[in-house]
C-alpha cells in the first residue's frame, strides 16, 4: 500500500470517529513531526491561522494532542494507544451529558403529551387519573390555586403543618367566603399553633388525631380536586422517616371518595382543637 493510500485510509478513519476536516489535518501534521507551532501547522495544512488554535484546543480536549508551554507554544501528538483511551473517555463523558439533557427534555415532553395521549387513546381525561407534580413547591402552589377556587369545603390532612404559612392567606380568604375548612393534623410547633389559633378565630376548624400517622398528606377541595403526597418512608418508634416522595393531583372520583371517607372517619375520632389548643371532644 502506498503512503498516499495509507494517508487516505487514516484520514477516513479519523473522519469516521468524529474528527472534523481541520482536526484531521492538524493531527496528521502533528504525527509527522515531534512538535510543531500553531503557525507551522497552519502552513502545512489548509487550516487558516485564525482557526488553528481552536482546532488544536479541540484536539487536546479529545485526547489527540498536548501543548508544550513556551515561546512560542508548541504542540505534539499523543501516542495512538493513549489517544484511543482518552478519546473514548471524552466520548463517554459527552454521551452521558447529552443523555442527561435528553432525559430532562423527555420528562418535560412526557408531562406535555401524556394528557393528550391518555384522552385520545384511553378515552379518559388525564386529570381523572393521576397528574404527577414536579415537587412540593409545585404542589403547594397548586394547593393555593385550588383553595382560592373553593366554593364550599376544604379538607386538609397532614401530620406536620409546617407548610401552613404558605397557604394561610388562601385559607383565610376561603373562610371569609363561608367555605367550610377543616384541618386534621397530628402535631405542630408553637409557630404553627399561633397561625392556627388566628385562623380558628376566623372560623377554621382543627382537630388533632391521636392515631399514628401515615406518610401521606392531602388537600381535598369541594370533593373534586385532590392534591396529595405519598412518602416512601421507614417507620421507627411510631414515626416516619421520609426517604423519597411523589406529589400528585387527581380528579379521580374513586381516590377522592377514599380520601374523604378516611378523613371523616378520623375526624370523628379525633380531639377537637379550639383556637389552636387541644381540648376534650
Amino acid at each position: 500500500m502506498s503512503s498516499s493510500d495509507t494517508f487516505n485510509h487514516i484520514t477516513e478513519y479519523l473522519r469516521q470517529i468524529g474528527l472534523t476536516t481541520y482536526e484531521t489535518e492538524a493531527y496528521l501534521a502533528l504525527l509527522s513531526r515531534r512538535m510543531m507551532t500553531a503557525e507551522e501547522i497552519s502552513e502545512k495544512t489548509s487550516v487558516p491561522i485564525t482557526r488553528v488554535y481552536g482546532t488544536l484546543e479541540q484536539l487536546m480536549q479529545k485526547g489527540f494532542a498536548k501543548i508544550i508551554q513556551g515561546r512560542p507554544k508548541r504542540f505534539h501528538a499523543i501516542s495512538p494507544e493513549q489517544a484511543k483511551r482518552e478519546y473514548l473517555t471524552h466520548l463517554r463523558q459527552g454521551f452521558e451529558a447529552e443523555l442527561l439533557t435528553i432525559d430532562e427534555t423527555l420528562r418535560h415532553l412526557q408531562r406535555q403529551v401524556e394528557p393528550i395521549y391518555v384522552e385520545s387513546h384511553l378515552q379518559v381525561k388525564a386529570e381523572e387519573l393521576l397528574e404527577p407534580l414536579a415537587d412540593l413547591r409545585a404542589m403547594e402552589k397548586r394547593t393555593v390555586d385550588s383553595i382560592r377556587g373553593a366554593d364550599s369545603e376544604v379538607l386538609i390532612s397532614t401530620a406536620l403543618f409546617s407548610w401552613l404559612p404558605k397557604i394561610k392567606p388562601s385559607l383565610r380568604d376561603a373562610v371569609k367566603r363561608s367555605v367550610k375548612v377543616r384541618v386534621l393534623m397530628q402535631v405542630g410547633d408553637s409557630q404553627v399553633r399561633n397561625h392556627l389559633s388566628e385562623l380558628c378565630k376566623a372560623g377554621l376548624q382543627v382537630r388533632e388525631s391521636p392515631d399514628p400517622w401515615h406518610p401521606v398528606r392531602g388537600t381535598l377541595v369541594d370533593s373534586k380536586d385532590l392534591l396529595f403526597v405519598i412518602w416512601a418512608a421507614e417507620e421507627a418508634e411510631r414515626h416516619w422517616n421520609p426517604i423519597v416522595y411523589t406529589p400528585n393531583h387527581t380528579k379521580n372520583p374513586g381516590l377522592i371518595r377514599i380520601f374523604r371517607e378516611s378523613f371523616l372517619f378520623r375526624w370523628n375520632n379525633s380531639r377537637l382543637t379550639v383556637s389552636g389548643r387541644p381540648s376534650s371532644k
